[in-house]
């Protein structure tokens, strides 16, 4: 069962990662818990250097631009967007939560601008900010400490 997750800010993704690392973690979704951070490290990076992935320009410029506006103003993004796995993996969750906290330091100490949001579209730093929040609140709802 997922949790009841909403975060808004980096300052909340990490107060709820500290609570959840105290001990094992386990997923009840379809993602392990290392794969959810591999993949949200993955979204921050990207934020900075750019993700290569061609959208329609009427999705690039109209639609996305509306869905984040759409999330921003719920404070989350709803559950059945696209984007599973193919198979589950496990790996080193020690090592794929350095990266993310990296990645997030990074991000913050960042001067440049951010680059565009593929589906998205254009979003400024802040923007970028809430949307890796409510991003990680979407994935990590599923997971929770074992016990």
């Amino acid at each position: 069962m997922p949790r009841p997750l909403r975060c808004k800010n980096f300052r909340e993704v990490r107060a709820d990662l500290a609570l959840l690392v105290k001990g094992p973690v386990e997923s009840t979704g379809n993602w392990s818990f290392f794969q959810m951070l591999d993949h949200l490290s993955k979204a921050v990076e990207g934020s900075l250097k750019g993700i290569k992935k061609e959208m329609p320009w009427w999705k690039r410029h109209l639609a996305g631009p509306l869905a984040y506006r759409l999330f921003a103003l719920r404070g989350f993004i709803p559950a059945g967007i696209k984007g599973r796995p193919s198979d589950r993996i496990e790996g080193d969750e020690a090592s794929a939560l350095a990266r993310f906290r990296e990645a997030m330091e990074i991000f913050e100490k960042s001067d440049g601008p951010p680059s565009d949001h593929p589906i998205l579209g254009p979003l400024n730093k802040r923007q970028w900010e809430a949307f890796h929040a409510m991003h990680y609140a979407n994935h990590v709802r599923h997971a929770q400490p074992k016990g």
